[in-house]
């Protein structure tokens, strides 16, 4: 009997420094940048799945994410990348 997959949702954000923008995903060790926000965005998906399967193959993904403070991840958990714009947020109550 196969486990059920348990999601995984990282948080990316984009924001604007000047005439560049910046993307991050919260806890983990990557930036990108590009001349718009979709390049920036783009740009991370890339490092991050690169991130990822270099791990992956190293036997390692669940446990940087658990030193990333991400909890109850194992070979089952499915993650997620998701992005929000910093700016939009800071205007919300």
């Amino acid at each position: 009997m196969k486990a059920e997959p348990k999601p995984l949702v990282l948080r990316g954000a984009v924001i604007s420094q000047g005439e560049a923008f910046l993307a991050t995903v919260d806890r983990l060790p990557l930036v990108s940048y590009g001349d718009t926000a979709e390049e920036a965005e783009s740009r991370l998906v890339r490092d991050f799945r690169n991130w990822a399967e270099s791990r992956e193959e190293k036997g390692i993904l669940e446990k940087e994410l658990i030193d990333a403070g991400y909890e109850n991840v194992d070979e089952y958990t499915e993650i997620y990348l998701i992005f929000s714009d910093l700016d939009d947020e800071e205007q919300q109550p």
